[in-house]
């Protein structure tokens, strides 16, 4: 794992924790036994700046977690490619060798 990997270990982790909570609050109030209006309330009384923060911080993550994907699908690719040249490499040496 090189220095690059590393570092990006922990805002990846920030980023699923971040979400996992996103998520896990939705479904508590998704089956919560208040109403939606109680549900705001509370939430406006706990989280006065939530409405003003919010899509920021959602806009951010979300801006991060398309990035992270498609570091991904780079890295994907480019594992694919080098697969691919390696083993019509092998497919040679060996057609050399018996041939």
């Amino acid at each position: 794992m090189d220095d690059q990997e590393k570092r990006g270990g922990g805002s990846g982790f920030l980023l699923g924790l971040l979400l996992g909570a996103i998520a896990g609050a939705a479904a508590g109030l998704l089956w919560s036994p208040r109403s939606g209006a109680q549900n705001r309330e509370g939430l406006a009384e706990k989280l006065p700046g939530l409405g003003s923060t919010g899509p920021e911080v959602a806009a951010r993550a979300s801006d991060e977690l398309t990035s992270r994907v498609e570091e991904g699908r780079e890295a994907f690719l480019e594992g694919a490619a080098e697969t691919r040249e390696r083993m019509q490499r092998e497919i040679e040496e060996r057609r050399k060798a018996d041939g």
